[in-house]
């Protein structure tokens, strides 16, 4: 007997997430990546979307009300494969990831991991660089006294 899921979540998910958007100023076959930001990411492309790491995912699976505002390790892999990206133009994507996504929701229990067929390290390399690259953002004292001064000049 096969088993059966339902999956429906995730792709309402997937929608969520926006797409890669391509450089407006270059022209299809002029794109250029460094091999080192080929590599980066690589890891994560390798996901095949069982989405054993969204079924074992204490956030979602114990807690139906996270749903909404939670995507789950399947999603934030995504996220960071595209902020990684040097050629994406969409520039908010850490932040999407904390206040759309839900990405200070997750705990790092690693379970997600633990279960990927593919071995890829989502928390390790995806959710914990993520967390503190938006924690960078948010709660570095130079830009925080830069967007004070700007907002008091009226920028």
């Amino acid at each position: 007997k096969d088993l059966v899921t339902d999956v429906s979540f995730n792709y309402k998910k997937a929608m969520e997430v926006p797409a890669y958007e391509h450089p407006k100023d270059l022209a299809p076959g002029e794109a250029r990546m460094e091999q080192i930001d080929v590599e980066r990411s690589q890891e994560f492309r390798k996901c095949i979307e069982c989405f054993l790491c969204q079924d074992v995912c204490h956030v979602i699976r114990d807690h139906e009300e996270n749903k909404k505002s939670f995507a789950g390790p399947r999603f934030f892999i995504r996220i960071a494969e595209l902020d990684m990206h040097p050629l994406d133009t969409l520039r908010n994507r850490k932040k999407t990831a904390q206040e759309e996504h839900g990405l200070g929701m997750c705990n790092i229990t690693k379970c997600c991991t633990e279960v990927c067929p593919e071995h890829i390290k989502i928390t390790d390399n995806a959710i914990i660089p993520m967390k503190e690259r938006v924690a960078d953002i948010k709660y570095d004292p130079v830009r925080w006294l830069g967007s004070k001064i700007r907002k008091r000049e009226g920028l």
